[in-house]
């Protein structure tokens, strides 16, 4: 059995990701517990605040921790659009509008000599024109199997979508992953104490059987 921890919207903001942040700590206490490891989704340049050029250092000790694989999340994660609220590529319709967002996302990595294996549409949802134009960029696209509504990704296409929060835990292909977010009221699977606790449970039972703790680009 494979165990698979995915969090999305990591960025340089107080309580997001940095150093000292509680929820860092938490992902640190499980990797020493358990040896547990993560797939972070970082957008690039997160609500137009956090470019990744202008972290490079934060970059440098994520993956200094060598429990973390960084994947990509977007660029501004968030829309024009009110009515989609955080789902950034949903509003791409054209392959201009989704190459001119994808060149600014790229750039953003290639500033920080980082190249991300694996992608995350903000907020779960995109056009289908802007996963044929994302598509060659990545290893593999993490979907969930609703919210992806069919679109079928040129690269490898990962699913699995378990909260943190819950107890009824499913494996997919001998895999199980887990899905939360770094912060935020809106998310019932955030970093909290609560989840962190809940999740200490779950692998305490799951560790009893044969697995191997990887990233997603390891299951690839």
């Amino acid at each position: 059995m494979n165990i698979t921890i995915a969090i999305d919207d990591i960025h340089p903001g107080k309580g997001w990701g940095l150093p000292g942040d509680q929820c860092m700590e938490y992902l640190e206490e499980l990797n020493k517990e358990f040896g547990a490891k993560f797939t972070l989704f970082i957008p690039s340049n997160y609500h137009n605040k956090f470019p990744l050029s202008n972290h490079q250092e934060w970059i440098n000790w994520l993956k200094s921790k060598g429990y973390f694989e960084l994947a990509a999340h977007g660029h501004y994660h968030e829309c024009k659009r009110d009515d989609i609220w955080e789902c950034e590529f949903f509003e791409l319709e054209t392959e201009k509008e989704a190459n001119e967002r994808i060149k600014l996302m790229m750039e953003e990595w290639d500033k920080v000599n980082h190249k991300p294996l694996g992608w995350r549409s903000p907020g779960w949802l995109t056009t289908p024109i802007a996963a044929q134009q994302l598509s060659p960029y990545f290893k593999y696209a993490a979907i969930h199997e609703t919210h992806n509504r069919g679109i079928q990704w040129g690269c490898k296409m990962v699913y699995g979508a378990e909260g943190i929060h819950e107890t009824d835990i499913r494996m997919i292909n001998g895999n199980v992953m887990f899905q939360s977010h770094i912060a935020g009221d809106w998310n019932d699977n955030c970093w909290n104490k609560e989840n962190y606790e809940q999740m200490r449970i779950s692998l305490q039972y799951l560790t009893q059987q044969d697995h191997t703790f990887k990233t997603i680009s390891e299951l690839i």
